[in-house]
């Protein structure tokens, strides 16, 4: 399994209610219903819910038709699942109960909003796995007896540990919704790297200065040249210093 950054959608938190501690590692994630309609901006309306203090509970993710929001950071332990230590909670935005006070039918999952939730979500989560080792599979209440590791319901971990009554989030394609994690976590191990660093280029070797090839020119010219420059160098007049300046202009510079 190829390691993944962990998803970094809008953070909106921090949320009213999280508990001390490390939440690493982590070994499932677990998959809520927040009982509020599906629609765009349901994630941000839960969102300030779980900022609240009478809210009671919180998640890491909140996942609406239009977008992810992130209310608590990974590596701290939300109050979404109990025992909540080591877990990644994804609220979706969806009412599981039917009007009748049963299980919606799955069937809802097939309209247009939840259909794009689900993808979003399938997003999220297969980047969830990925940056944290979690096996792509659903694992019931035995399974997570037993120490396995993977995708759960809310309900799973009820029954697992009998921490809580919660069944949400009730009728849900889970084959379909693995599916569509596995088709993610592929797409995403086989794209490059977002940001790569590019490889470090040597610096050029520094080129020796050119110094011009020394000029070998006759004795005599050669001694009428070291006593000019002697007698500019002795010279207290400017006017005479001048003059011989132009002299030595004059020999060195005939040759060139």
């Amino acid at each position: 399994m190829t390691k993944v950054q962990p998803p970094s959608p809008p953070y909106v938190g921090p949320a009213a209610h999280t508990s001390a501690g490390s939440n690493q590692p982590i070994r499932r994630i677990v998959i809520h219903s927040t009982v509020s309609p599906c629609k765009a901006g349901g994630a941000r309306a839960t969102a300030a819910y779980f900022r609240s203090r009478g809210s009671g509970g919180s998640a890491h993710y909140v996942v609406d038709p239009s977008e992810a929001v992130q209310v608590v950071w990974d590596n701290t332990i939300a109050w979404h699942a109990p025992p909540n230590a080591g877990s990644i909670g994804v609220e979706l935005c969806d009412e599981p109960a039917g009007p009748n006070g049963g299980k919606a039918s799955v069937s809802r999952w097939a309209d247009a909003e939840h259909a794009a939730m689900l993808d979003r979500a399938a997003e999220l989560v297969a980047q969830l796995c990925l940056a944290y080792d979690v096996p792509i599979r659903k694992v019931g209440p035995k399974q997570l007896l037993a120490g396995a590791h993977g995708i759960c319901g809310h309900v799973d971990v009820s029954q697992a540990w009998h921490e809580s009554d919660h069944w949400d989030p009730g009728h849900f394609p889970w084959q379909r919704f693995i599916a569509l994690v596995k088709e993610k976590a592929a797409a995403l191990e086989a794209a490059p790297p977002a940001t790569r660093k590019p490889a470090r280029k040597k610096p050029a070797a520094k080129k020796p200065a050119q110094h011009p090839a020394p000029v070998h020119r006759p004795k005599q010219e050669q001694a009428a040249i070291d006593a000019t420059e002697a007698v500019i160098h002795n010279a207290k007049s400017p006017r005479r210093k001048r003059r011989f300046r132009n002299a030595l202009a004059w020999l060195t510079g005939r040759k060139h």
